[in-house]
């Protein structure tokens, strides 16, 4: 394999290093991004390790940062921050377009890298296969079992204790508690990446399905509190039709950065699995 920076898109502002295997490549280039800050290496390398697999295995990939991350330079263009992440994954499609026979692409993302590439796929036909790691969650009341039994398992008389603290303080608040669905809202959004209600996540998923675009989603052992049993995804899509059936892998010895040895090659061995089924 062989492998090159490059610079792409408007004024060159945008940097990747480009991962070509030796021999014929297959039809699909993979797209590998930031997660969150993390410069295109990814985290604990990650993407560099994972790129190269895919290559062995005949795949073009980039490995980009977008507009003010790693080496790409903030763009002037007045867009916000999902906006302009989706300008930038359409021009590394039109740079790799431009140097490579490939004409559709995949995506592989962890975290916003996720947020990000349902939102390109959206926008760009282009994209066929999504492989989403650690993207919005939906609690269910299972959910919440599990978490409220793993507390009690590790501090039964603390968790008693705070319990009964909590139920005091409510009853005794002269505040009015906020409505159910204010305080479920509440606790999705508790994080850098605002989480959308849960029926316009299950709308863009649903638009993905129509166009066919393939879906692999994952989550990770660091998303527990909101993510926590292998049937929390059919079960909290259950009233929307075919968003129930997507592919979703609870991985919990897995974290959310890969640190580990083991939990890189569970992350890679799942990116691979997903991408031996495309063309």
């Amino acid at each position: 394999m062989t492998e090159h920076i490059l610079s792409f898109g408007p004024a060159n502002r945008l940097v990747g290093t480009l991962i070509q295997p030796t021999g014929e490549p297959r039809a699909t280039a993979i797209l590998l991004l930031n997660a969150g800050v993390i410069p295109r290496m990814g985290p604990h390398r990650i993407n560099v390790k994972l790129a190269r697999e895919l290559a062995s295995q005949g795949f073009t990939v980039l490995r980009m940062d977008l507009s003010g991350l790693g080496d790409s330079l903030p763009s002037d263009a007045a867009l916000t921050f999902e906006q302009q992440a989706v300008s930038d994954l359409k021009a590394a499609m039109d740079h790799l377009q431009r140097l490579t026979s490939v004409q559709q692409f995949a995506l592989a993302g962890i975290c916003s890298g996720a947020h990000h590439g349902i939102a390109a796929a959206i926008a760009d036909e282009r994209l066929k296969a999504l492989w989403l790691m650690d993207t919005h969650a939906y609690p269910t009341r299972k959910t919440l079992w599990v978490r409220a039994r793993r507390q009690l398992q590790l501090d039964f008389t603390g968790t008693l204790a705070r319990w009964t603290k909590k139920a005091a303080q409510l009853l005794t608040s002269r505040l009015r508690p906020a409505p159910t669905a204010q305080r479920e809202q509440a606790l999705l959004n508790d994080n850098a990446y605002p989480t959308p209600p849960k029926a316009e996540f299950a709308q863009r998923i649903q638009a993905l399905i129509d166009r066919q675009v393939r879906l692999q989603l994952v989550y990770s052992g660091d998303m527990f509190w909101r993510y926590n049993h292998d049937s929390q995804w059919r079960d909290a899509f259950r009233g929307h039709g075919a968003v129930a059936t997507v592919p979703c892998d609870l991985l919990p010895d897995m974290d959310h950065t890969a640190t580990t040895l083991h939990a890189q090659r569970r992350l890679i061995g799942s990116v691979t699995r997903f991408a031996a089924l495309l063309a």
